[in-house]
Parts: structure tokens; sequence; C-alpha cells
């Protein structure tokens, strides 16, 4: 269930598991991401971005569960989209940015993020 992988997602992120983060990604993912003016598609770039994403202190995210929408492609790849709020400390302050997101996840994929597009909200 694609919802499954997301929570899997911010799980890790809250959690600072980078190498679980990395991993959800498959090996030809693309990142096109809130915080980065580069594409994103490499492994190790991925894996790289979330590692910057953790040295902030208190970073996490936080999804907006009822702006989810889902919508389904074949058996088991799903179009996931909807809001979340990424938020670390800066300066001993709390520094919140709301982005837009959407996911393309194959469900019977080890690494099931197969595209993943965030940008902050305007």
């Amino acid at each position: 269930m694609a919802i499954g992988i997301l929570n899997q997602w911010t799980e890790a992120i809250n959690e600072g598991r980078t190498e679980d983060v990395a991993s959800l990604y498959s090996e030809s993912a693309v990142l096109v991401s809130t915080f980065s003016p580069s594409l994103i598609n490499s492994h190790d770039s991925i894996r790289n971005y979330f590692i910057n994403l953790h040295s902030r202190p208190g970073a996490g995210v936080r999804i907006d569960e009822e702006s989810i929408k889902e919508q389904t492609i074949g058996d088991r790849t799903s179009i996931l989209s909807g809001m979340y709020t990424f938020y670390f400390e800066e300066d001993g302050g709390k520094i919140e940015y709301e982005a837009r997101f959407t996911f393309v996840i194959d469900t019977d994929l080890d690494r099931p993020i197969l595209h993943h597009h965030s940008s902050q909200r305007p």
C-alpha cells in the first residue's frame, strides 16, 4: 500500500534514519526536491540530500494527512500527492517550510519510490 511507504518515509525522516530514507528510493529514482536547485537523480545524491537535511538540528516533516490524494495506476503503482511541512531549528528558533509533494510508488519493489517531487508552497 502506497500510504504505508509514505509513512515509512516520514518515520525515517523524523527519526534521522538517513540510510532507511535513501533505501526507499529506487536506483533510477528522480528527486525534485524542496531545498535543492538541481534535479537529484542518483542514489548517492539522494542519500547526500537527506544527510544534509538530517544535519540540521531538529529536522523533521509533518504530513497533512487530509491533503493526501492517491491515484492508482495498474495493480501496484500509485501516485500520492499532498502537502507537508519540513521543520528544523535555526538560531534557537523553529523554521518551517510548507511544501507540496508528489510520489510515484511501485509497492512491488524493495525500493518503491520511483519519483518524488517537492516544492515549497508559494
